[in-house]
This record gives C-alpha cells, structure tokens and sequence, in this order.
C-alpha cells in the first residue's frame, strides 16, 4: 500500500505527475512522514534503480482522516512494509489487483484477483495497537487504489456500539460490498479536477466522508430514513441550505461547515442525503451552478461566470455546465440577448 511513497505534506493536495520512483526516493518518503522502518526485502536493488510508476498522493483531510491514493505500476518483484498506528483502514481497489497484510490478516483485493468473490469487496480492518503492514509486489503489476485511515479522532464511536466494538478490536476484519456509488466515488477521488482548491479540497472531503459510510454502513444497516425531521435536524438543514447559498462557504472545510451548523460530518452527510437526494458538495456544486447561470442570463461573460462556479479554467466550466444544464454556457448568454 502506498501510504505515503509522494512525501506530500499534511493539508496540501499535490497533483501528481506519472512518474519513476527510486528505491532511494520511495524509501526517503516514507521515512519523512513514517519515521524510521520502512523496509524493501530486496538489498540487491540499488539506490537509484526505479521501482514504481505512477502517481501517489497522501492528505490528511482534518485530524484523524487521512486520504492515500495510488495509482501505480510495480517495476519490481518484491515486498514492502512499516509499523501503521491505531486506526480504521478502509480499501477500495477499483482497478488491478493488490495483495497486502495487516499483521496475521492477509488480503487479496481487486477487480483482476484470482478468486472471482473477492474482485468486488473493499476491507476494513480495525489496529487497536501499533502493528506491521507489508504489501508484496510484482511486477508489471497495476492498482488503482483508495485508502482511508480513520482514526478516534475523527469518528464518533458514542454513537455507534458496533463501530466502537470494532474500534477495539484488533485486526478485526469487515469485508463490504463495493456497490456502483462506491466504485464511482473511489473513481472521482483518483482522477484529478479542475476546481478552485478551496472547493477541490471540500470535494475530496466530501467524497471521502461519503466512500467512509459506505464502509462502515457493513457494520449495522442503519434505519430507513424516516419522513419526519427532528426539529433540530430541519433547523440544520436550514442553516446548511443558507451557508450553502453564501460566499461564507468558500474556503471552509467539511468540519468547519458541520461546526457552524452545530453537527458534525457523519450526521450532517447523511441529514442532506436524505432531504436532498445528494452529498453536501454536490448542493453546493448546483448552487454555484445556478449562480453562474443567473450571471450568464444577465449578461455577465463566461469567465466571471467560471469563477462563481468555482472553476479555474473556463472551458472546464463550460464542459461541466453542459453536463449540468444540457446546453453551452454561450448559448445562456445568446438567450438572454434574444
């Protein structure tokens, strides 16, 4: 599992570039932000002969979640490993195979594993204590891969008995199904965007928060949403919906939207799912949408109208408006003029 091969810094996303990595440089990376330990059980490979291909990223979203993703081709026929910290890990592999261990607990995990089973099932497994990791590699091998760290931090284990029972546990071990959402949530957390960061980094947060109940829903199936709100819940709801439609949302995090809505990430996830039908992000993407049309159909330019949006680059937003209305940010513009 690549943790940590890119030795990005915590809070900041780098976009990265497919590249070779060496066995000096995958070691220095990991040390930087592991500490001394990590090990490769070849000796005969040198310092500067490469080992992987292709992009790694490591971002801690808030204290205590923690994204990992990978994207790589192994160069070399060996096995990998460091000592992790106590916390939950969720996998989801969405493209080749990966075989991995959490101390005793083997996993094989992919959608081009052998045992036709195991190619749709993500893993969670609990570290009580501090314990090894090791992943084996081969060659010509290739994972696309998804990794949360959870850790008490962030989850609320009050709430839940069965998550806290599992918290506890060492190297409990929870299979799940990796439905259609979670496959394409896993998917968008790979590919790269275009957005502003203050919205890419709520993005990835919101997606992250959403592949983590995926997860953890295997634990116990909560109750049907119900048709009737608590009245501190609507009150939420209304206050989301306002934060949402103001410029006070930008640059704000998936916590620090929770905080002043007096709930936290979990709850007010799952409170927007369902009243709206969609994740958190996903409003605030159609509201800054509708701000941008608005703009257009008042005469404003295409430019003005991708920054509203959240869009660095204008034809991105031009292609995401299609997708969203159906028609070209041009053709708002040329009827409101008509």
């Amino acid at each position: 599992m690549h943790e940590s091969e890119n030795g990005t810094r915590e809070g900041k996303r780098i976009p990265g570039a497919v590249r070779r990595i060496t066995r000096g440089e995958l070691i220095g990376a990991a040390e930087k932000r592991l500490g001394p330990g990590y090990w490769l059980d070849d000796d005969e490979i040198g310092e500067d002969a490469p080992v992987l291909e292709g992009h790694f990223e490591t971002l801690e979203l808030r204290p205590g979640l923690t994204l990992h993703t990978s994207a790589a081709r192994d160069l070399q026929s060996l096995s990998s490993g460091h000592v992790l910290q106590p916390g939950i890990r969720i996998l989801a592999v969405v493209g080749g195979e990966t075989e991995l261990s959490f101390g005793h607990r083997k996993l094989r995990l992919g959608p081009q594993t052998v045992d036709p089973a195991e190619r749709s099932k993500g893993a969670m497994v609990s570290l009580a204590e501090p314990d090894v990791f090791s992943r084996r590699w081969c060659r010509g091998a290739r994972e696309r891969k998804v990794s949360l760290t959870l850790t008490a931090e962030w989850m609320d284990l009050e709430a839940s008995s069965e998550l806290a029972d599992f918290a506890r546990s060492h190297l409990a071990y929870q299979p799940w199904i990796l439905t259609p959402k979670s496959i394409e949530l896993a998917r968008q957390i790979l590919e790269p965007s275009s957005l502003q960061p203050g919205l890419q980094r709520l993005r990835l947060e919101g997606h992250c928060i959403d592949l983590a109940l995926e997860a953890l829903s295997s634990l116990a199936r909560p109750e049907p949403y119900g048709t009737t709100l608590r009245e501190i819940d609507r009150r939420r709801l209304v206050r989301l919906d306002e934060l949402l439609h103001s410029e006070e949302v930008l640059g704000c995090s998936m916590a620090e939207i929770a905080r002043t809505v007096g709930s936290n990430t979990t709850t007010l996830q799952s409170l927007a799912r369902g009243a709206w039908g969609c994740s958190i992000f996903e409003r605030l993407r159609a509201i800054r949408m509708e701000k941008a049309l608005g703009l257009l159909v008042r005469g404003g330019s295409v430019g003005e109208a991708a920054e509203i949006a959240g869009y660095g680059s204008p034809s991105n937003f031009s292609a995401a408006f299609r997708r969203h209305y159906g028609f070209t940010p041009s053709r708002a513009r040329r009827e409101r003029a008509a």
